[in-house]
């Protein structure tokens, strides 16, 4: 199972989502396209994270 991404990289990618908000239609087409990379990383190393039926996994001992 993959390690779940910190909670700085998830507030970077959202800092970096608002940047390019901010900018509008002067953003860079090419910096939007790394952006939307980025994400789908992100999502995918969430979802690998988890464990099947979508829960985060449990340490042993914990209370279901």
């Amino acid at each position: 199972m993959t390690a779940a991404p910190a909670p700085a990289e998830v507030s970077a990618l959202i800092a970096w989502m608002r940047r390019l908000s901010d900018a509008g239609p002067r953003r860079d087409p090419a910096e939007l396209a790394a952006f939307q990379d980025a994400k789908k990383d992100l999502l995918a190393r969430i979802q690998a994270s988890r464990a099947p039926g979508g829960h985060p996994p449990r340490e042993e001992g914990e209370p279901r």
